[in-house]
């Protein structure tokens, strides 16, 4: 196994107002990721309609997904490699560029293509957001700023339906890609001249030999490979095709020759298994697989529940969303500062899965005649489970850790949770999609191109009777329980999951630093440093001011015997050896103890 590559540590404490400006910053990176993303989904049946598309609409979703999720374990190494600065401006810039071919797309395979771009650069700005609160912030204190960021993605979610189904329903759709660009754009240019980050030494050459390219490779070829054949099975390829089963196998050997790879080959691995070393680790990292299937399906449910079964507008669903979404903030926020209060995080994870589990069981009551106060208020409880989970796990997964990894360990966290979502996606969806076809099949006076239309839109309630459109409404209803259902066993088991974490203490950290510290002291890398080398005591005494002797000069006799130093000098005498502070220290205490012998003698 090769020897690893030794990385510049670029964690930094910062005074208070240095950290604002740099939560600014990543705060509004994760605002414009989240406001893009649930725009985008709440638009995207109009946006079929506009483009004659509403059969294959969904892969507006599925191309965003798929590149970010491939993309995700990258930007760990990356950003160790070329430093987060400089791979966050990088990422919003993608995402700006993406959403402005978004907007001037004239076919589905163009807008799809561009939407992975955006999804390219989404990726990187909740990455890069996530890894940047590590650097800044001590294991200890991480609860409370990672749930100050979490009010970033609920105002980003919330937002985006509004804005989303706001200019659909205009019919200015192509606004809301040229909206989000504009946003990407000025929150680029703000953090390039304001983020006071530390940068990265080295030459262009020598950080691009860092690469393990062979990693990089792997695994975005086993990620495309495994998510397009499972986003598309079922809708655009038949599960037993040659193509699906081709591109599966191949996705998993890919897979296979990735995970060796990084086991034995690459000297700076895109995913260390070291990370993998515990059971506490393991249950910490792989757990949100379980997170992300289970949270990011269920949010692109909950509106279809909200239209399909109670006939809510567009921007009415969005509205109706706040009730989701601004809980879960809230939540979030008082469980990173219980964590960060108390230093006890497993108890957090552990009641929000619970809570998650029972509230994701009541949806199973969801029918056409339940009140639409009561299904709020049920999902202010599914808030609650949620919004104590999805940041305390990732204190979970860093405190079970190395500090050395928690990049990668946070953008492991994040691929593993997205290719959950994507798996969640396209498994719920053919749940949903067989139960209504099958429903609606039932019922009397539908041809069959309704029966698609409706498949595929509520825009097809439009001229249907009321009996029949009742019949509908159920239909879709049973559909999304048996949705749920499916969102049932994976919580679940996620809350089986929870009870292998291992509560571990936080490590020790840096001091903050003082307000003297500039922006110029920061990029220049002579701000604190979390993990500086410990310096040798000669080493020390080189460095003392001529007017004030090292340690050894004043206690010559017990360290060095009868050795004295020379004479108004700091340093050592000559053929003195150098030593460590730690034997230094226990010379120290034997000659002491030796002395106090000889004085009880």
């Amino acid at each position: 196994m090769p020897t690893e590559i030794e990385l510049q540590d670029q964690a930094t404490r910062l005074p208070l107002r240095r950290l604002m400006i740099i939560y600014a910053g990543i705060c509004s990176a994760m605002f414009i990721a989240f406001m893009d993303q649930s725009a985008v989904a709440t638009a995207a049946p109009v946006i079929g309609n506009a483009l004659n598309a509403s059969a294959t609409i969904s892969w507006v979703g599925t191309a965003y997904w798929v590149a970010n999720c491939t993309f995700q374990l990258m930007y760990g190494r990356l950003s160790d490699v070329f430093g987060r600065k400089h791979c966050l401006v990088v990422s919003l810039a993608t995402l700006v560029l993406g959403n402005l071919l978004c907007g001037f797309a004239k076919t589905p395979v163009q807008l799809y293509v561009f939407r992975a771009i955006s999804g390219i650069g989404g990726g990187g700005a909740t990455n890069l957001s996530m890894i940047i609160v590590s650097d800044v912030v001590p294991l200890k204190e991480r609860g409370k700023y990672q749930g100050l960021l979490s009010v970033a993605i609920s105002l980003g979610n919330a937002a985006g339906p509004f804005i989303g189904g706001g200019l659909a329903t205009a019919g200015q759709w192509r606004w809301l890609f040229h909206v989000t660009a504009i946003l990407g754009a000025l929150c680029g240019v703000g953090c390039q001249f304001a983020l006071p980050l530390k940068p990265v030494t080295g030459s262009v050459g020598t950080k691009l030999a860092q690469i393990d390219y062979a990693g990089v490779l792997l695994s975005a070829a086993a990620t495309v490979l495994i998510l397009v054949p499972i986003s598309g099975g079922g809708s655009i390829f038949a599960w037993d095709s040659s193509i699906v089963i081709a591109l599966l196998t191949t996705g998993c050997v890919c897979a296979v020759g990735f995970i060796l790879v990084e086991w034995r080959m690459a000297r700076l691995p895109v995913l260390p298994m070291r990370i993998f070393a515990t059971a506490s680790s393991t249950t910490a990292v792989l757990g949100q697989f379980c997170i992300g299937l289970a949270y990011f399906a269920g949010i692109f449910y909950i509106p279809i529940y909200l239209q399909y079964v109670k006939v809510c507008t567009p921007l009415a669903a969005g509205a109706l969303g706040l009730s989701y979404s601004m809980p879960q903030a809230g939540w979030a926020v008082v469980a990173g500062w219980y964590v960060s209060s108390t230093n006890k995080y497993k108890r957090v994870v552990v009641l929000g899965a619970g809570v998650w589990t029972l509230s994701v069981g009541l949806q199973q009551l969801w029918k056409v005649s339940t009140p639409l106060a009561l299904s709020m208020t049920l999902l202010q409880l599914q808030a609650f489970g949620i919004g104590t989970v999805l940041q305390p796990s990732l204190i979970a997964a860093l405190a079970a850790t190395e500090e050395k990894d928690r990049a990668v360990v946070t953008a492991s966290r994040n691929f593993f949770r997205t290719l959950g979502s994507s798996v969640g996606l396209a498994g719920a969806n053919a749940l949903y999609q067989a139960a209504v076809k099958s429903g609606l099949h039932r019922i009397d006076g539908l041809s069959d191109d309704q029966e698609r239309m409706l498949v595929e839109s509520s825009l097809a309630f439009d001229g249907l009777e009321d009996e029949v459109l009742q019949d509908i409404r159920e239909v879709y209803a049973s559909g999304l329980r048996k949705v749920f259902l499916f969102f049932l066993g994976v919580v679940a088991f996620y809350f089986v999951l929870t009870f292998f974490i291992k509560e571990v203490k936080f490590r020790a950290d840096a001091p903050e630093l003082s307000e003297k510290n500039g922006r110029g002291d920061v990029e220049s890398g002579k701000a604190a440093s979390v993990n500086s080398e410990k310096t040798d005591i000669g080493s020390a005494s080189d460095k003392s001011a001529p007017d004030s002797p090292s340690l050894e000069a004043r206690v010559p006799n017990l360290a060095y015997g009868d050795r004295e130093p020379l004479s108004g000098s700091s340093t050592l005498a000559p053929n003195t050896p150098k030593m460590s502070a730690e034997t230094f220290r226990e010379e120290v205490d034997d000659k002491a103890s030796n002395h106090k012998k000889s004085m009880e003698d």
